[in-house]
């Protein structure tokens, strides 16, 4: 992927990468302290594929899904994802289909800063540091936060 392939609204902007992972979502909340402490607006970036992303919930086992149905289903997770953490604070949301590693780096020439969890969903839990994390601090184009574990408070439960 390219930049140029990228929304333009991502250009100066406060981006961060989520997936639904615990340490993703502790990125999305040390940005969105970030944001309002900058008075910036923050833009929340999934990035789904046929591989990693979920099929549409209503998929009858016969139906071939189109790339759009995936794509409502994707931005329907990422809305939910932003509500169960943020509640109603204002993001704008981003999500697009492709390999996550290489849309990073290519939102990495457009955005001003970008944060990322320090791990994902892969398989090696032991890992301080995940392979897209590293690859973006190592190849990204602008300044890069990483949030460890246990920097933010998860979000309040509903009682």
């Amino acid at each position: 992927m390219r930049a140029s392939d990228l929304p333009d609204d991502l250009r100066g902007a406060l981006v961060v990468a989520v997936d639904d992972s615990p340490p993703a979502r502790e990125a999305l909340r040390w940005a969105a302290g970030l944001a309002t402490g900058l008075d910036r607006t923050l833009h929340v970036l999934s990035v789904w594929n046929f591989i990693t992303g979920t099929a549409p919930s209503d998929q009858a086992a016969h139906e071939t899904l189109s790339l759009e149905r995936w794509q409502a289903e994707a931005e329907r997770r990422l809305a939910a994802l932003v509500a169960e953490e943020l509640g109603d604070a204002e993001v704008r949301p981003v999500v697009l289909h492709g390999n996550t590693t290489p849309v990073l780096l290519a939102t990495s020439e457009l955005a001003d800063h970008l944060v990322v969890g320090s791990r994902g969903r892969g398989g090696f839990t032991g890992l301080l540091l995940g392979s897209t994390s590293e690859q973006v601090v190592r190849h990204g184009s602008c300044p890069v936060t990483v949030v460890r574990h246990g920097c933010t408070a998860p979000a309040p439960t509903a009682a």
